[in-house]
């Protein structure tokens, strides 16, 4: 009777060396959602319009059964509650999303294995949980702080009830909860990003795409945040159909006009000083081989080498062209169509209300 094979056990299931380091911390509640999110067999976008239409219908349903507005009527400002703290959320998913590919095409300048690329690109668009409840908690606060201190300017009327007041805090709360984490998270990427320049162990002048894969992640926080803040102020103030900003907002969009500027530059300034230097190498390089090249150039004509002058005079041609196409390199990661988008786009709102408030003195409008 033949013996019955033995089938070999199945080795127990570790888990992988570099799992443990790709994941260094675990991720904080949004990034779990966020995970869930791209999970779902629809795009993320209509998974974010379908939750800010759920929140609407919620907060609006408050208002309804409180009275204080007519049953399946719409306010402006309780959409606004709705949109803006989705909007925050997406954004954040976009960013980190784009965060990734951002990392992909700066990789050539990376000297490292998938282990550690691995992790890096965990930490560059991951939360840590503590972090990310810490954002939210603070955001709640200042959310509560903003509405208690100034119930009229989220739209609180004496004559509203329980309800429709919880409706309003709801507002308030998410706004600012979704807001302050998507702050906490850009400022991780940013240090991030000055932590992954300062680990590339050579830059050089001449091999730029890879270097201004950044810019293009800091310019798209930076655009986010000012959408965000120019579509509330065009809602509220120039067309009054949400609620006017309190102190404690303005002064909060304030400081985001300002992180946007910061947000964009700060993290490639590291990454700026290191083309500077590679650059002033460069240009001492070239300085020495010009020195050189006028040397054998004085000796040649003191040695009667005419034959020799010629080509050694369109060498020094050469490098003299080569370090003035070196001088006008810039120093500064970004394309220049990058930085002309930031500024066009902070620019871009205040030159229409000078010139809206010029034609009404013009016209009497």
């Amino acid at each position: 009777m033949p013996a019955r094979r033995k089938t070999p056990s199945k080795p127990k299931s570790q888990r992988p060396a570099d799992a443990i380091v790709s994941r260094p911390f675990p991720p904080s509640p949004f990034d779990r959602l966020q995970a869930r999110v791209e999970r779902l067999p629809v795009p993320p976008w209509i998974f974010y319009f379908l939750a800010a239409f759920v929140l609407a219908l919620l907060m609006h349903i408050l208002r309804w059964l409180g009275g204080s507005l007519p049953p399946g009527s719409l306010e402006v400002n309780q959409l606004t509650g709705a949109v803006f703290p989705v909007y925050f959320f997406a954004l954040t998913h976009y960013l980190n999303s784009f965060a990734r590919r951002a990392l992909a095409n700066y990789k050539p300048l990376l000297d490292m294995g998938d282990s550690d690329y691995s992790s890096l690109e965990y930490t560059l668009a991951t939360m840590p949980i503590r972090l990310g409840l810490l954002a939210i908690l603070f955001g709640a606060l200042l959310g509560a702080a903003s509405f208690f201190s100034d119930p009229e300017g989220w739209g609180v009327q004496p004559s509203f009830d329980v309800l429709s007041r919880l409706a309003l805090l709801i507002a308030a709360l998410a706004v600012q909860s979704c807001a302050m984490y998507w702050i906490f998270q850009t400022v991780r990427q940013a240090r991030a990003i000055d932590h992954i320049h300062r680990l590339t162990k050579a830059v050089s002048i001449f091999r730029r795409d890879p270097v201004y894969a950044f810019s293009s992640l800091t310019l798209r926080s930076a655009l986010g945040l000012l959408l965000g803040v120019y579509a509330y102020l065009f809602l509220s103030v120039y067309l009054g159909l949400a609620a006017l900003p309190t102190a404690i907002d303005a002064m909060a969009m304030g400081f985001g006009i300002a992180l946007s500027i910061a947000i964009f530059v700060l993290p490639l300034y590291s990454m700026h000083r290191r083309l500077a230097a590679e650059k002033h190498r460069t240009l001492l390089d070239l300085d020495d081989r010009y020195i050189r090249l006028l040397g054998r150039f004085i000796r040649e004509v003191d040695n009667e080498k005419h034959a020799e002058l010629e080509s050694t005079s369109r060498a020094i041609g050469a490098l003299t062209a080569q370090r003035e196409s070196v001088e006008r390199i810039s120093t500064w990661p970004w394309r220049p169509e990058t930085l002309r988008s930031l500024v066009s786009t902070i620019a871009l709102p205040l030159v229409l209300y000078l010139l809206s408030r010029l034609l009404g003195r013009l016209f009497g409008v």
